[in-house]
């Protein structure tokens, strides 16, 4: 605690040297910056397509793909309730709207996804200057409340059964808004064109595992740009998969269960690779993201709960994410 107050009173020197949001004598400063009562309004898209090819001990395809689609888009408007530049700023989070569209691999799903309800569980977050969320507490409560309804259809003769749900992708886009600039190293050293950083972030998944699929994503601040006397960052990010465990990460269930559908015959999740990367736009002089495109690709490869033969599933997964301020 004694080092965030110390890095609370630093940038409290520098800010006062060199205005809010000006550039420091290494670099500009990338930092959050809330205006009191002034919502920001983001469009987030997480969709995804999940193609299974069985392969054999030879590699050779065995029968042909079978696809999943899903997509998610919310509108998430958070509302600065107590700003304190120097120390931490406490938002009101509310969805202003969910809506799932997901295809399952034997046809079109048309039941309701747990994170459809979000509109009816808004939560807090407190944030530092350079938007580390400090307190998520209200956040895992909402995330435990939708785990929950992912149980909704159970009956108690089948035992626990899980419906396939997004709460991955919720959790993933509420650190995405904030990470790139919590993320830096050095947020007072200022940063210039081709300074780099990197971040731990979580990947969606759309089944649960005990260590959820994590990346380190390497970000480039690419250039500065001016447009409508605003200046611009244009940051680009690539990514390499990790092991690293991401503590504090939310957790929307517990205990045994079962999971419905194919998700529900598969074990042992290997994932082997990614590629791609993203490119999105900081607004340097109002402190907050404009813009952020992801779109990668992953290969799983896992196992059949019961063994099929020699049979192996391999799972291809190609995600785009985008997050959109609103006017």
């Amino acid at each position: 605690m004694h080092s965030k107050l110390f890095c609370f009173l630093c940038l409290a020197a520098v800010l006062a040297v060199s205005g809010c949001g000006g550039p420091s004598a290494a670099g500009e400063l990338l930092l959050v910056n809330f205006e009191e009562h002034q919502p920001l309004r983001y469009r987030m898209i997480s969709q995804r397509q999940t193609r299974i090819d069985l392969k054999g001990e030879t590699g050779a395809r065995q029968s042909a793909p079978q696809t999943m689609t899903e997509r998610l888009e919310l509108v998430m408007v958070y509302t600065p309730v107590e700003v304190d530049l120097f120390g931490l700023t406490r938002l009101n989070a509310t969805c202003e709207s969910a809506k799932v569209t997901r295809t399952t691999f034997s046809g079109r799903d048309g039941t309701s996804d747990a994170v459809e309800s979000l509109p009816e569980l808004p939560f807090t977050l407190t944030l530092t200057p350079t938007g580390q969320i400090e307190d998520m507490t209200d956040f895992k409560r909402v995330v435990r409340e939708l785990g929950n309804r992912a149980f909704a259809r159970t009956r108690a003769s089948a035992g626990r059964v899980k419906d396939p749900d997004m709460i991955s992708d919720l959790i993933a886009l509420q650190w995405y808004v904030w990470d790139t600039i919590a993320s830096i190293d050095e947020p007072l050293s200022g940063l210039s064109a081709g300074s780099r950083w990197q971040a731990r972030q979580l990947l969606p998944w759309p089944a649960p595992v005990p260590n959820p699929p994590t990346r380190v994503t390497t970000y480039t601040l690419e250039e500065i740009t001016e447009e409508n006397n605003q200046r611009k960052a244009r940051i680009t990010g690539t990514y390499e998969l990790t092991d690293d465990f991401l503590r504090d990460i939310p957790l929307p269930y517990e205990g045994a269960f079962q999971m419905r559908g194919l998700f529900g015959f598969l074990r042992r999740y290997r994932f082997e690779s990614i590629s791609g990367g993203g490119t999105q736009v900081f607004n340097i002089d109002r402190g907050i993201l404009e813009k952020d495109h992801q779109a990668y690709t992953m290969k799983v490869p896992a196992d059949f709960m019961l063994p099929l033969g020699d049979s192996k599933p391999v799972l291809n997964v190609e995600q785009t994410i985008s997050i959109e301020l609103l006017k």
